[in-house]
């Protein structure tokens, strides 16, 4: 056996799988949150998907006002409504029944079908679905809420190197294996931060062809903008102000009224701080004294605390920018790697021989293909930026 096939040898995917997951668990902030998933087959060389769905159908908004005794209804998403829905009207308490779909826009109602009198509905007021009513023995119907879709991303090659000199390799070949050790946990530690900056900051694009193409993964940034542009409320602008309770109180609720969920908040250090002032400003020491934390990083809050909602992790992460904050619910956003396809090496990790010619030594190469996985972005993630430093 080489020299070369002792250090690849060395380093079994086992090894190197036990390092990641210690490093990635131990102050790497967002990457510790999520999930890391079984390797998945790409479906066009570097492309990963999943089927998507967005619940964002429990509020409609009015298109166009209507008086007092009006029972036609124009609204932006009448798609959907269907006959037995029940919508309140906030401005005025009014319950509205729908008994009849006429198109994608338009619908008839029943005015003051509870106790509150039926008063005039303003243009664009926004109208929340409350249920919907079905009689005895009807079929069933599609009522649009749902609307699956097929989301894609890129993956990413990352890697690393290793290098041992001969006399390091003949020490580890009687067992001494503490300088393969160190640098195995220091590159897979860099790796590990790496991807933490993929997935806040990760851009979906390609550049190049062929053996040229490199593929980059979008990240949370990436999905926001492409939700925030379709959903309003899910990137809020803070216009320098500074961080408060209400603004963050905002943004869950934007979250929350698209069907969403979040349970991880993620600051930088200089947030941390301003969101444990505004924490420590508002609870008693008895319910501070609740709070737990792991090594440093992630900080668990009651989860009964009404400041930030269903809201009960704080995750303290130095890729995020001072100017921030970043809610999300850390189920709906995994890291895929690319698994093995037409017999070549895949998985996690892949080592490759990089010792080069004539070398007084050995080099292996550390590889990895990743996609980040974001399922419901339109109602389950949300930004706060441009907030004061």
């Amino acid at each position: 056996m080489t020299t070369s096939n002792l250090l690849l040898a060395a380093l079994t995917d086992k090894r190197i799988n036990d390092v990641f997951d210690i490093v990635r668990r131990d102050r790497t902030g967002v990457l510790a949150t999520i999930t890391m998933e079984a390797p998945l087959a790409p479906y066009e060389g570097y492309k990963g998907s999943w089927i998507d769905s967005y619940s964002g159908a429990d509020r409609v908004q009015v298109n166009g006002a209507i008086a007092a005794g009006v029972t036609t209804l124009v609204t932006d998403a009448s798609y959907v409504l269907r006959v037995g829905t029940i919508m309140t009207v906030p401005s005025s308490g009014e319950v509205i029944y729908v008994s009849a779909v006429a198109s994608t826009t338009s619908c008839t109602i029943q005015r003051s079908v509870g106790g509150v009198a039926a008063a005039a509905i303003q243009d664009n007021e926004v109208l929340i679905i409350d249920s919907i009513a079905r009689p005895e023995n009807s079929v069933g119907q599609d009522d649009g809420i749902w609307q699956p879709e097929t989301m894609e991303n890129f993956f990413q090659t990352i890697d690393t190197q290793i290098n041992m000199s001969r006399r390091a390799m003949a020490t580890m070949t009687f067992g001494n294996t503490n300088d393969l050790n160190f640098q195995l946990e220091e590159k897979i530690k860099q790796l590990a931060i790496k991807l933490d900056r993929m997935i806040i900051n990760g851009q979906r694009f390609t550049i190049g062809t062929g053996d040229s193409l490199v593929s980059a993964t979008g990240g949370f940034r990436f999905y926001n903008d492409l939700a925030s542009a379709s959903v309003s409320g899910l990137k809020s602008d803070a216009a320098g102000a500074a961080l408060t309770q209400v603004m963050i109180n905002n943004l869950n609720q934007a979250i929350v009224t698209e069907g969403g969920t979040t349970n991880t908040l993620a600051v930088s250090i200089a947030k941390a701080r301003d969101l444990h002032a505004i924490i420590s400003a508002n609870y008693s020491a008895e319910r501070l004294a609740d709070w737990s934390q792991d090594e440093g990083s992630i900080f668990q809050l009651p989860t009964d605390m009404p400041l930030i909602g269903n809201v009960n992790q704080i995750v303290i992460d130095t890729n995020l920018r001072d100017t921030e904050v970043m809610m999300y619910d850390s189920s709906k956003i995994s890291l895929a790697p690319m698994s093995a396809g037409n017999g070549t090496d895949g998985g996690n990790w892949r080592t490759k021989d990089a010792t080069a010619v004539g070398q007084d030594g050995s080099a292996a190469r550390i590889i990895g293909d990743f996609m980040v996985k974001v399922r419901q972005s339109k109602s389950h993630m949300g930004l706060i930026h441009n907030l004061a430093v």
